[in-house]
């Protein structure tokens, strides 16, 4: 907004990337992750992922869109599809000398990645060497050719496979019969901290409350200065109920801006929507306690009210049960 700068679309796309490589997922896809970044945001990115997966024994499936040459090596596996067919998967270190075996030649100041896109095209052909009555090679015949190399060979030899139990029996653990990682308690403890964060970072509108809160308990205050008039009084309750509701009014539009970030959170699978809510809810306690304390401090010493620290506590009260229940 005017206040705050927020951050960019690459910033949004990389804590969303961190956010699901720190999740238990054992298998993640990322679809075109590199849109909008520079090749060495991109770089940094795949490298980081790359190192993760080892550490967790994960696995990535990630396209990119016509990735570098240092990125594309940082990749174990690369797998070229055209029209929905497997034309190579395998090695990235094998996938050159693949294509040069059925007449295709990179040329030297070609990235691999884009060589590799434009060999299933129209395009391809340009990259024949050989004798020139050699034909390009369509979408079916590189599928069978892959499908009659080595390598190809293996990988349907493992298709085809019986699935070994011995590698099964882990799928019978907790893990993967649990929604949640994390228990109700755990839950409801990240999501307060994190809001808890965002309320203390937001320091115009902290300031912002707590001058509002003194500024209209001054201004009320005079106004019903040290009444006795049992009407008034009632009046005057009615009328820091009715603020303290109006104050409670400006969260509902937070709300509306995080449902995003709820609805992605909640389909990975973080945490129970109860949990979500409740968290929240504990988080705008500190500014309901400020309402409560400066706004009714004003009202109650101005008003007139009993001088009683019993009364005072009281009445404290309920207009904190206002603002936290408004």
């Amino acid at each position: 907004n005017d206040r705050v700068r927020g951050v960019s679309g690459g910033e949004k796309k990389r804590v969303t990337v961190a956010e699901m490589t720190a999740s238990r997922t054992f298998i993640a896809c990322l679809d075109e992750i590199s849109t909008g970044l520079d090749a060495a945001t991109t770089y940094d990115i795949c490298k980081i992922l790359g190192e993760v997966t080892r550490m967790k024994d994960t696995i990535k499936i990630v396209s990119l869109l016509q990735p570098p040459p240092e990125t594309v090596a940082l990749f174990d596996e690369v797998i070229l599809l055209d029209q929905g067919r497997v034309l190579y998967a395998g090695p990235v270190e094998e996938v050159t000398a693949h294509f040069k075996s059925l007449g295709y030649k990179q040329p030297e100041r070609m990235d691999p990645a884009d060589w590799l896109q434009s060999l299933p095209t129209k395009d391809g052909a340009q990259f024949l060497t050989g004798p020139e009555e050699r034909a390009h090679l369509t979408n079916e015949q590189f599928v069978q050719k892959y499908e009659e190399s080595a390598r190809g060979q293996e990988m349907l030899k493992k298709l085809e496979a019986p699935v070994d139990e011995e590698k099964t029996k882990y799928l019978d653990g907790d893990t993967f019969k649990r929604r949640y990682a994390n228990s109700a308690l755990q839950s409801i403890n990240i999501v307060f901290k994190r809001e808890a964060l965002l309320w203390w970072r937001d320091k115009y509108a902290r300031i912002a409350r707590l001058m509002q809160d003194m500024i209209m308990g001054i201004i009320v205050g005079t106004v019903f200065w040290q009444i006795d008039d049992p009407q008034t009084v009632m009046g005057v309750i009615f009328q820091s109920v009715f603020f303290i509701s109006l104050g409670s009014m400006l969260k509902v539009a937070p709300q509306i801006d995080t449902r995003g970030i709820f609805y992605k959170e909640q389909d990975a699978n973080f945490y129970p929507t109860w949990t979500f809510v409740l968290a929240r809810a504990l988080a705008g306690l500190p500014t309901s306690l400020q309402d409560s304390i400066i706004y009714g401090s004003f009202i109650y010493w101005f008003s007139g009210f009993v001088p009683s620290a019993a009364n005072y506590f009281v009445f404290l009260l309920l207009v904190l049960i206002s603002a936290f229940t408004c």
